[in-house]
Order: structure tokens, then sequence, then C-alpha cells
């Protein structure tokens, strides 16, 4: 019976990661490169993203992110984000720096979105020893009112400050949801939130780059499959 259970989710996986192969990036400019954003001046949009920046004292500020060579991950010659908080402070002067990039695409509910995002974070920065900072990778899914109904969104810090030889330690992460009844538009967003100035100096990098939003649509079979398994195994696991 264990095997069978095996089987089944072996094969809705199978069925599903093959209709998943087929997906096709719904963002545009998708790895950044297109650059928009300068160092003084937040431009948006930046062909298809938008970037917003406030400090929760003095409010909206243009000096949030920057497209950098030096943030770029994928392509020779390409850009990323570089998201700053150097003007961001602890002390109620300024207040503390929330910097979006977001894209908003036509959304299907029922439908399953994965996006993929390449993320990292020099060695000083705040967010890989102030848990109250966030460092996120999320999909956002909103009605037709613009008003976020759902969503995933997966907290980094645990994870940039861990070597792996790359600039950065740039890795990549992968949020997926299914967009729940009333969704209209589904959100490609990377976050940096609550971040400020870190007193000790050094490497206060957060960067981002190279993005990926796929859209598919399970095949009931596929997917009672999956869950039977995954279920029943769980089930198992439990009992032992």
């Amino acid at each position: 019976m264990k095997r069978l259970l095996v089987l089944f989710a072996v094969l809705g996986l199978t069925a599903f990661g093959a209709s998943v192969a087929n997906a096709v990036n719904l963002l545009s400019n998708p790895d950044i490169d297109v650059v928009g954003v300068g160092d003084q001046v937040l431009a948006t949009p930046i062909n298809g993203w938008h970037v917003n920046s406030t400090r929760s004292v003095t409010g909206a500020f243009n000096d949030g992110a920057s497209s950098e060579g030096f943030a770029n991950v994928q392509q020779p010659g390409g850009f990323g984000l570089f998201y700053k908080a150097f003007q961001g402070d602890t002390t109620g002067t300024n207040g503390k720096i929330t910097t979006n990039l977001y894209q908003d695409v036509a959304g299907t509910a029922g439908s399953l979105y994965t996006l993929t995002g390449w993320a990292g974070a020099g060695a000083g920065y705040v967010g890989l020893t102030d848990p109250t900072v966030r460092s996120e990778l999320a999909i956002d899914f909103l009605n037709a009112s613009n008003t976020v109904i759902g969503g995933t969104t997966l907290n980094l810090n645990p994870f940039l400050g861990v070597a792996n030889g790359n600039p950065f330690n740039y890795k990549q992460f992968t949020v997926a949801g299914i967009a729940p009844a009333g969704t209209a538009v589904v959100r490609s967003r990377g976050t940096q939130g609550n971040a400020y100035a870190n007193p000790q100096g050094g490497d206060q990098a957060f960067v981002m780059d190279a993005f990926d939003l796929e859209k598919t649509i399970p095949e009931p079979a596929s997917l009672a499959l999956v869950m039977l398994g995954t279920l029943s195994l769980f089930g198992f696991i439990r009992r032992r």
C-alpha cells in the first residue's frame, strides 16, 4: 500500500511537472536589464516594473533603490536592483525604509502561479541580524479593486548569509500560490522593508535580479494523484 501511495504521488508530480515545463515567463523585462532606476530619481514604471519607496517618519523619497551593474546576476553587461537603506535610521529622524519592486499581470482564479527570483546581500546587511527587517520574494493576488486578497511571501533573511561563492551569495528563490476566487491581477514583488543604515558599516547591500513568473492550470487528475499520495504519505510519516 505504501508503495502504491508513493507511485500516486510520483505520477501526479510527473504530470504536473510536464505542464510546468511548457509554461512561459509572463513578465516584461524579467531580468530588469533595461535600466530605469537612477541613483537619485526613482523612476516608475521601469519597462513593466514599478518601484516605490518610503521612510516611516518622512514618507516617500527618491533614493530607495537604483539599477546597478554590480547587482547583476544573469547576463554579462546587465543590471540588477540595489536596494539602499543608507538614509534610513532608528532614531526617528527619517525612519526605517521600505522599498518595493513589483510588476502586475492579469490573473486567472484557480491557476497556479510560480515566481522565481535571485537575491543576495552583503555581509553588513542589517537583515542578516535584525529579524524585523523584511527581505521578501512574494506573489500577491489582487481583485478588480486593486485590493490584495491572497498571496505567498517568502522571508529571505535566513538564507541570505549562507556562503555559496557567488557575489553577494546570490541564490535563486521560489514562491508559488493558487489564485483565489476574485483574482484579477497577479503581482510579482521583491521587498526590502523596515531597513536602515548599519551603524557598524560594511557592505550593506541587498540585491535582486532575474525574475520568472509562470502560470500553470493543473489537470484535475494530476492534482488528485498528488493530493492522495501526499496526504496519505503525510499520515504515514506522522504515524512513524
